[in-house]
């Protein structure tokens, strides 16, 4: 089968994000709980930037195949999203470990000010949480300050030149392809859909920190938004499927029904 990436229709950006949210409407509750775990994680391994970094490049792959695993008709357990995430955990682990080393490097190499140890990537505890704060809201801004920064960064270790592309990932998952190959998909993608992947890129930079300003709590959700969202605009771009799949009758009715 060969797979070629097309040019998504218009209004791309608000039909993405409607999409999302309705994917996320599907398996919120798990879907959260696993992210946050995940983000819970991050600030216990504050001391190592690098185990944080890779943390939040899994959490956000995840993110990725909870949102492929809901988008079907039948109804999704956890049990059925833990299978999918042990089956791809090699491919999570791999680039996940290729990224984070590779901005450790472009940091020990290029961007570290002078007087700072060349370790920091690896250990630090220059900013260490020691206590958290009496008050509530200062302390989840503490909780997920790591996770917050973690995932505005991680857009751009998706769109290392020559190594890696932002739909390298699901390319590599979803469509069994190698990681080479799944990067020149990637590449083409992104370049006929510009705009779009800039708008993206534009959202990963800016809800992270809007978040910790105003609402620190919801950054796992954030986890959750960003990936439907890379999975709904890989799903249009490199399968053609415009909208969410069609939920059964009887999990739609159980999902609608008041609580």
């Amino acid at each position: 089968m060969t797979v070629e990436p097309r040019r998504a229709g218009p209004g791309a950006i608000p039909r993405w994000i409607r999409q999302s949210f309705a994917l996320m409407a599907r398996g919120l509750g798990f879907w959260l709980g696993l992210i946050l775990i995940v983000c819970l994680g991050m600030f216990l391994g504050q001391r190592f930037p690098l185990f944080d970094g890779m943390l939040a490049l899994l959490a956000f792959f995840s993110s990725i195949l909870i949102a492929s695993r809901l988008d079907r008709a039948q109804r999704t357990t956890l049990g059925d999203v833990l299978q999918m995430l042990r089956t791809h955990a090699a491919a999570m682990l791999l680039l996940a470990a290729i990224i984070a080393i590779a901005l450790a490097l472009v940091w020990m190499l290029l961007l570290a000010r002078p007087g700072v140890p060349w370790w920091t990537p690896v250990w630090s505890d220059r900013n260490l949480v020691r206590a958290l704060s009496a008050d509530w809201f200062e302390a989840s801004r503490q909780l997920f300050l790591y996770s917050g920064y973690a995932l505005g960064l991680s857009y751009f270790g998706l769109n290392i030149p020559g190594l890696t592309g932002f739909f390298q990932f699901p390319c590599a998952a979803l469509l069994g392809l190698p990681l080479r190959p799944a990067y020149r998909l990637s590449a083409i993608a992104q370049l006929l859909n510009l705009p779009s992947i800039l708008g993206i890129g534009l959202m990963f930079v800016t809800l992270p920190v809007l978040c910790l300003v105003f609402a620190p709590p919801l950054v796992p959700a954030l986890y959750c938004f960003l990936g439907a969202l890379t999975y709904v605009s890989f799903r249009e771009i490199f399968l053609g499927i415009g909208e969410n799949r069609v939920l059964e009758p009887q999990r739609a009715a159980a999902i609608m029904a008041p609580r």
